[in-house]
């Protein structure tokens, strides 16, 4: 009797080891999976992260060339003086490719739908100011640039109307710079400074 005790003892303590093992097994799985799953996400959010602010200094010194531009035109202007009309060429270089990607709202409803949800119409804006300067450029490429000399001003000195586009296009730029580089400076970069911070 007292054997057969033991021997019930004994297959509940091997079961109990077995359940414990199994359970560990799993919890310590789980465990590695989500640390996974955390790095995976810290990786993606330092790396957008650091495009962004790659992005701000190409945003910065596309509004310096434009902003630089308009103030110089108008001046010359002002005073008297036939300021050519040349394409300034802008454009932004690799971040804003790869950060037009990075706002697709698909990938950060998978990672966060909270930054997600604050970075809304992101890609958009990009979208819309990449679409801007390239016609812009576009513009520019078929109407400033001949092999003849082009008269830009009339006989009495004043701009001809069908160049007044190269002003009013420059100006739209800045709006449309301006509100791209506020949206990421006040909304993208804080939003995922404290994601990142959070994994810490």
């Amino acid at each position: 009797m007292a054997s057969q005790k033991t021997s019930i003892l004994k297959i509940i303590a091997e079961l109990l080891i077995v359940f414990v093992g199994v359970y560990g097994a799993f919890e310590l799985n789980r465990f590695q999976q989500n640390n996974r799953e955390i790095a995976i996400k810290e990786s993606y959010f330092n790396s957008f992260m650091s495009e962004l602010v790659k992005l701000t200094s190409d945003i910065k010194n596309t509004q310096n060339v434009i902003d630089n531009r308009i103030s110089t035109f108008e001046s010359e202007l002002e005073n008297g003086q036939k300021p050519i009309l040349q394409p300034l060429n802008l454009h932004f270089l690799a971040p804003m490719l790869i950060t037009r990607a990075g706002f697709n709202d698909d990938v950060f409803t998978q990672l966060n739908p909270g930054l997600a949800a604050s970075l809304s119409g992101g890609y958009d804006n990009v979208q819309i100011v990449s679409q801007h300067i390239a016609d812009f450029n576009a513009i520019c490429n078929r109407q400033l640039i001949s092999n003849e000399p082009i008269s830009f001003y009339d006989i009495s000195g004043k701009l001809k109307p069908e160049f007044d586009w190269y002003l009013t296009g420059l100006k739209r730029l800045q709006n449309y710079v301006g509100s791209l580089s506020d949206m990421i400076n006040t909304g993208a970069i804080p939003a995922t400074k404290k994601l990142i911070e959070d994994f810490k």
